[in-house]
């Protein structure tokens, strides 16, 4: 996508890629130079990165994980989404700024918000019920017949997004929008 190829435009200095899934955006950064760590919370998929060649992996949940010194941490396909809900953006948002070196940035990806059911719910009633985030979306894999267990992903949409990281003193910037409401983030603490 677009919005991916500049993102990893915009990195900087040491990187920190939380989520880095299959590794994408390690690899592509390392083959330009870049030094990169790659934090990833599978166990598979972090054997799954250092075998496609990834020089620094970290296999961790990166919501309880952190180094500093970081003068890029990127967070990309979704990659607020793990946080859940908007308590858990504001507990990460809290936590970040520990990833950064002075003068860092944060580099976010997301969607707008789009209501979804919890799993195996009564059909009865508005959904999402008043008050609740639209965003806040359950999750359910299934492969081969076996349904996995419902988790949270969050869908945040810039302006909510920018509200939450006003609160937490963050600067956020909106760099790149995409179609259907995708757009990328940058996000700085002020000096």
């Amino acid at each position: 996508m677009d919005f991916e190829r500049y993102a990893v435009e915009l990195c900087r200095g040491r990187v920190l890629d939380l989520g880095a899934g299959a590794g994408p955006h390690t690899l592509a950064l390392q083959s330009v130079g870049r030094r990169v760590v790659a934090v990833e919370g599978s166990a598979d998929i972090a054997r799954l990165l250092r075998a496609r060649g990834a020089a620094h992996v970290v296999q961790a949940d990166f919501r309880h994980w952190w180094r500093p010194g970081f003068d890029t941490v990127l967070m990309l396909m979704n990659g607020l989404g793990p946080v859940g809900t908007l308590a858990g953006l504001d507990r990460f948002l809290a936590h970040a700024p520990r990833f950064l070196a002075p003068g860092g940035q944060l580099l976010v990806d997301g969607a707008e918000a789009a209501p979804s059911r919890p799993p195996a719910t009564a059909s009865s009633g508005a959904w999402p019920p008043p008050g609740e985030y639209p965003g806040e979306a359950w999750i359910e894999l299934s492969h081969a017949g076996r349904v996995g267990r419902p988790f949270r992903e969050l869908y945040v949409d810039p302006e909510t997004l920018a509200r939450h990281a006003t609160r937490a003193g963050w600067r956020l910037e909106v760099v790149f929008e995409g179609g259907d409401g995708a757009y990328l983030a940058r996000l700085t603490r002020p000096s």
